[in-house]
Order: C-alpha cells, then sequence, then structure tokens
C-alpha cells in the first residue's frame, strides 16, 4: 500500500508538475487529487523539495526506460531510430497542445538555481540521457549514418541541450514549430554524414 501511494504521488506529481511549475503546486491540491490523506504526506517525503526531487528521479527514469527502448533498438537503423523518437515525441506535444514539453528542463530552469541538491540531481539524470544518445550516435557514426568529425558525446549534449531550447519555445508559442525546426537542422545539418 505505501509502494502504491508514492507511485500515486509521483505519477501525479509529474504530471501537475509538468503543466504548472513545482513552486505553483500546493500539498493540498495534490493530497487531494490523489485521494491520500493530509497526514501522509510526511509519512512518504521528508519534505516538499524531497517530493520533488523524487518526482524529478521517477520521471527521469521513466523517460531513460523510454529512450533506451527507442534509440537502442537493434531492429532499426540508428537514423531511423532518431526520427521515430522525434516523431513520436511530436504526437505527445501535440496532444498536450504543446503546453507540457520536459519536466526536467521545466524544473531546470525553475528550480537548479534555488535547490543545490535539485541542480546536482538534474544534471546526473540530464547524463544519463546523453549516455544513451551517445551510444546510438556512435553506431550511426559507425555505419556512416551520422557525421563521423564531432564527438559522440558532444553531439548527445547538443541535441539535448537543443531539444530542451526548443521545448521553452514551443510552449511559449503553442506551436510544434520550434521542435520541427530544431529535428530538422539536428538530422540534416548536425548529424548529416
Amino acid at each position: 500500500m505505501k509502494e502504491e501511494n508514492i507511485k500515486r504521488l509521483l505519477d501525479f506529481g509529474v504530471e501537475i508538475i509538468s503543466r504548472k511549475g513545482y513552486h505553483n503546486v500546493g500539498l493540498k491540491e495534490l493530497l487531494d487529487s490523489t485521494g491520500i490523506p493530509k497526514g501522509s504526506f510526511y509519512y512518504y517525503f521528508d519534505s516538499k523539495e524531497d517530493f520533488g526531487r523524487k518526482v524529478i528521479s521517477h520521471y527521469a527514469k521513466n523517460t531513460l526506460n523510454y529512450l533506451r527502448s527507442i534509440l537502442l533498438d537493434k531492429s532499426k537503423s540508428p537514423r531511423e531510430r532518431l526520427l521515430f523518437m522525434f516523431k513520436d515525441r511530436a504526437s505527445a506535444y501535440k496532444k498536450s497542445a504543446y503546453q507540457v514539453g520536459c519536466l526536467m528542463g521545466d524544473c531546470s530552469n525553475e528550480l537548479a538555481g534555488q535547490f543545490k541538491s535539485m541542480q546536482v540531481l538534474l544534471e546526473k539524470k540530464f547524463s544519463t540521457w546523453r549516455d544513451v544518445f551517445k551510444q546510438c550516435i556512435e553506431e550511426g557514426q559507425q555505419l556512416g549514418e551520422f557525421n563521423n568529425n564531432l564527438s559522440a558525446v558532444e553531439l548527445a549534449d547538443f541535441i539535448i541541450n537543443n531539444w530542451e531550447g526548443a521545448l521553452s519555445r514551443m510552449k511559449a508559442t503553442r506551436s510544434v514549430q520550434p521542435f520541427h525546426l530544431f529535428v530538422k537542422y539536428t538530422m540534416k545539418v548536425v548529424l548529416k554524414p
């Protein structure tokens, strides 16, 4: 029961923080929406900051599993994997009316300058994502599908950094156009063999 309640709180935390931001989410709203009694929150989490860190970790783990399932899928070429993932993400962004991008990017903007523990956690989680992109890019370089003149690590970092920026613009414009522009230049210029 405890693990089930924690998962419910974390799942809802991802959803609500993605839409409203960390500082705009109150504990009452969180607990009322999940049906968990008010006194139970501190049984599960030490503080709202502890809850925030665990939400970030939960989101990062789920996203890492998603990235691995697509970017390390040997049944497709590395280029096909990236294109499939970008198309899949564009569809998800459309479903949210371009209001939900990346919780980690949003939390980086909102929290990394305020909480050292979150800044360290966010950087650690982004690094795990980068490593998956790096593996896919290295394989694509070996097959001649991607630019061989640049470091796979730097290309992976470049992709994540620019993707996060595109998502910020997407949310500001309520349009997929910034994301499409990011994908176009990533595939046709940055990764071009």
